[in-house]
């Protein structure tokens, strides 16, 4: 009817155009966008999977690549780039991070005997608590450790200057510090913290214990924080190793955290430091007894991280090239998947894509963005870890009195260059292919070990002497008694754990109190 009254009040007009003009000519624009949506109603209702289908697919084209395009290798690099950029004009940086974790025991009540239990995560005694006191013996300082919540539950504590003190899923205490200049800075932070927390366990004669492993109790006795992103790491550690719920709850490590000053320093750097991280292991293992007996491991810190999730910790065959790239490690981290990224201030579970397949779209709910590559970047655990700094992530929580042995020979090699390129020639002769041996072998025997002809001990002593030629007469204090004690002996902390273990009968309590006696 439209139709025809058309053609009699517009002959002129083509008979195709005949009601677009009239829509055009006869209504005004409110009214002819409600005739043009109620025939687009109608057209859909008669065509409506069609058309519903090409309006999605149209929708996803726009928006994935006209408005939020699929994130290439390019972008994805450029976050490490960035972590490159300094003011035009400053000095080279060689700062010095430390992440430095520990155990805390606390006396059984009601006991004849002196004995010590995990710290629990709830009362008077407990994590929070800890918290709680730390947080009040800092209020006047002048960097005072604040509060972090998530939601209503007391997660951390942050200071201004950036020094974080966190918990572990096991209940363990991790000192973050903030970057230093020298290895003074960084021990006068650590010695400054170590004494807060005594002082904050001391009212319910709480200890610290420096081991690599919870050396007494197994999974079941040990507490659990439940930090959201704990709570979804701590199940689906069953779907990807033994031992991950092992690392979660019952591990202690030293970390050591390493400047680069540009993407051609990093993927140096990240290369030697991924050859010299079985060394390392060596050196300090500090983890020989698990559930109170000997486990037959001098690392079983390192054993437990062997056998945590292949598809985001460990030594990857390509970071021992010489022809590493960041790519390299770029196309590694996209076949892992993160445990869950934010929403709206809310967790999102992911565990069943990698990253790859979210960037892809195959999660539709989620589009992908910067800030969800560096969250992801953060939940990958390999032996050496890039992000805006090179983490060394291999060595076992050694005693506060030679806590500082760690970042001293890992700086000596790394920021002068006579130590850097003698080490590199000779970490770079061993075969690519005996890496995964080395990792083995020194969980096992740390220091004791040979595989083929790679004598560990003749090594280890060869890093050792290398980094004590460049330190002077200031810095070498850091890492001479460490030598004297135990390398230059062919011992490792693990070493006189156990034959203080020995002596004491193999008495795992009866151990444990002489252990928590000795002044650090």
């Amino acid at each position: 009817l439209a139709g025809a009254a058309g053609r009699i009040l517009y002959p002129t007009v083509a008979a195709a155009e005949v009601f677009p003009h009239m829509i055009k000519t006869l209504l005004s624009p409110l009214s002819a966008g409600i005739v043009v949506a109620a025939l687009l109603a109608a057209a859909m209702s008669s065509a409506n999977c069609i058309l519903l289908s090409l309006a999605g697919s149209f929708t996803r084209d726009l928006y994935n690549k006209v408005l939020y395009p699929i994130m290439g290798l390019d972008e994805l690099k450029s976050i490490f780039q960035s972590y490159c950029c300094k003011e035009a004009g400053s000095p080279e940086k060689k700062l010095f991070g430390m992440e430095y974790e520990n155990f805390v025991m606390i006396p059984k009540v009601d006991d004849k005997e002196k004995t010590f239990d995990p710290l629990p995560v709830e009362g008077d005694s407990g994590v929070f608590r800890i918290l709680e006191n730390l947080a009040d013996l800092t209020k006047e300082s002048d960097d005072p450790l604040e509060k972090v919540y998530e939601k209503e539950m007391l997660l951390a504590l942050k200071s201004p200057a950036g020094t974080k003190v966190t918990i572990e899923p096991g209940g363990q205490f991790e000192l973050s510090d903030a970057p230093r200049n020298s290895l003074s800075e960084s021990n006068e932070s650590l010695q400054n913290y170590l004494k807060l927390l005594k002082n904050a366990v001391a009212e319910f004669e709480g200890k610290l214990l420096f081991q690599g492993v919870q050396p007494l109790h197994g999974l079941e006795k040990l507490p659990f924080f439940k930090k959201e992103r704990y709570q979804i790491m701590f199940p689906h550690m069953l779907k990807t190793g033994s031992l991950g719920q092992w690392m979660m709850k019952a591990s202690s490590g030293v970390q050591v955290s390493i400047d680069y000053a540009s993407i051609e320093d990093m993927q140096r750097k990240f290369v030697f430091l991924n050859r010299l991280s079985p060394f390392l292991t060596a050196l300090f293992a500090n983890s020989p007894l698990v559930e109170g007996k000997s486990c037959g491991f001098l690392s079983y810190r390192s054993h437990i991280w062997n056998n945590t999730d292949d598809s985001r910790t460990g030594l990857q065959t390509a970071f021992l090239s010489d022809k590493f790239r960041i790519e390299d490690y770029i196309n590694w981290a996209l076949e892992a998947s993160p445990y869950h990224l934010m929403r709206d201030g809310k967790i999102v579970v992911t565990t069943d894509w990698n990253f790859q397949q979210l960037l892809n779209g195959e999660n539709p709910e989620l589009t992908i963005t910067m800030e969800d590559w560096e969250d992801h970047l953060g939940m990958l655990f390999p032996d050496i870890r890039i992000k805006n700094i090179l983490e060394i992530r291999v060595v076992d929580s050694v005693s506060p009195k030679y806590a500082m042995a760690v970042p001293a020979l890992i700086g000596a090699l790394l920021y002068h260059e006579n130590a850097f390129s003698s080490v590199q020639s000779m970490l770079m002769d061993l075969p690519d292919e005996e890496f995964s041996s080395y990792k083995m072998a020194v969980a096992k025997d740390a220091l004791q070990a040979d595989v083929n002809r790679t004598n560990f001990a003749r090594i280890g002593m060869k890093l050792m002497e290398t980094a004590l030629g460049e330190l002077g007469s200031d810095e070498e204090k850091w890492l001479l008694p460490y030598f004297d004690n135990y390398t230059k002996e062919g011992k490792t902390p693990a070493d006189e754990t156990l034959e203080k273990f020995r002596n004491c009968g193999e008495d795992p309590d009866k151990w444990l109190d002489e252990v928590l006696s000795i002044p650090d």
